[in-house]
C-alpha cells in the first residue's frame, strides 16, 4: 500500500523534464486547485442552489435562512480549526462547515426528516462543478488506452485532496483500476459532529467523475463499491473494462442510502 501511495503524486517526467522540479510544481498546483474549489466554489454554489429552492419553498425566509447558514458555518469553522493540516483540508473545512450549517437550518424546512434533508443536500452538492468533471473524463475516455489515461489522471491529481487523506492506487489486473481512500477528512469532520451519514452529501459530489465514464465510448464502466460514510472500512472507486456499451454505473451510495436502506 505504501508503495502505491508513493507513486500517486504525478506521472514520470517525459524526456528533457527535470523530475525533481516538475513533481512539486504540479503537486502544488493541484493543492491550490483543491483549496479553491472546495473552499470557495463549492460552498458558494451549494448556498446558491439552496437559495433557489428556498425561493420556491419559503421565499419570506430565504434571506434569513441563508444568513443563518453563513453565520453558523463561520462558527463551526472557528471551532474546528484544529482539524485541517494543509491547504486542501482548509478548503474541505469550509465546505463541510457549510454543509453542516445548511443541514441544521434546513431540517425544520423538511419537517425534521433527517434522511430527506441529507438527500436534498446530496442533490444540490452533487451538481457543483459537475460539467468540468464530465468534460475532463469524457476526454480521457476517448484515449486509445482509456483505462491507463484515467489511472494516470487519478494518480496525478492525488495532491488535490492533500495530505490528510490516505489514498492508495491499485492496478489489480490489466482490466481493473481501483482507487481506495482509507482516511477521509469529510467523514472525520461529520463523525466529530455526531452525523457521519451527512458525509454522503459530499460523497454524491465525489461521484461526478465516475458517472462521466461512458462504456459506449471508452469500453469502461465505473463503480463505487464501498463507503466509509456508510460504515465500510474504505471508499473504493473502481474502473473496469467492459464489452457492454450499456453497462451502468453502480454506486453503493445509491444502493444503500439513496435507495432507502440506510437509517436516517
Amino acid at each position: 500500500m505504501d508503495e502505491t501511495q508513493n507513486q500517486s503524486v504525478a506521472r514520470p517526467a517525459s524526456p528533457g523534464e527535470h523530475d525533481g522540479h516538475r513533481r512539486p510544481v504540479r503537486g502544488k498546483m493541484w493543492e491550490l486547485e483543491g483549496r479553491w474549489l472546495m473552499g470557495r466554489v463549492a460552498p458558494r454554489e451549494l448556498l446558491e442552489g439552496i437559495g433557489r429552492y428556498l425561493r420556491l419553498e419559503t421565499p419570506e425566509r430565504k434571506d434569513e435562512l441563508l444568513a443563518l447558514m453563513r453565520t453558523r458555518a463561520e462558527e463551526l469553522e472557528e471551532a474546528d480549526r484544529d482539524l485541517p493540516v494543509d491547504g486542501p483540508s482548509q478548503g474541505m473545512l469550509a465546505l463541510t462547515t457549510t454543509v453542516l450549517a445548511a443541514y441544521e437550518a434546513l431540517l425544520p424546512v423538511f419537517d425534521e426528516d433527517q434522511r430527506r434533508t441529507i438527500l436534498f443536500l446530496q442533490h444540490v452538492l452533487g451538481a457543483v462543478a459537475r460539467r468540468p468533471f464530465e468534460i475532463a473524463f469524457e476526454a480521457l475516455g476517448k484515449r486509445e488506452d482509456a483505462l491507463g489515461a484515467i489511472e494516470a489522471s487519478c494518480r496525478q491529481e492525488a495532491p488535490f485532496y492533500g495530505s490528510y487523506f490516505s489514498i492508495a492506487f491499485d492496478r489489480q489486473d490489466a482490466d481493473t483500476f481501483e482507487m481506495r481512500a482509507e482516511r477521509c477528512f469529510f467523514r472525520d469532520f461529520f463523525a466529530r459532529h455526531g452525523n457521519p451519514l451527512l458525509t454522503t452529501a459530499v460523497c454524491a459530489w465525489d461521484a461526478n467523475w465516475m458517472r462521466a465514464v461512458d462504456p459506449a465510448v471508452s469500453g469502461l464502466r465505473a463503480e463505487r463499491t464501498s463507503l466509509m460514510s456508510l460504515g465500510d472500512d474504505a471508499c473504493r472507486f473502481r474502473v473496469v473494462r467492459t464489452g457492454d456499451p450499456l453497462a451502468p454505473y453502480t454506486d453503493a451510495l445509491d444502493q444503500r442510502f439513496s435507495g432507502g436502506q440506510a437509517a436516517s
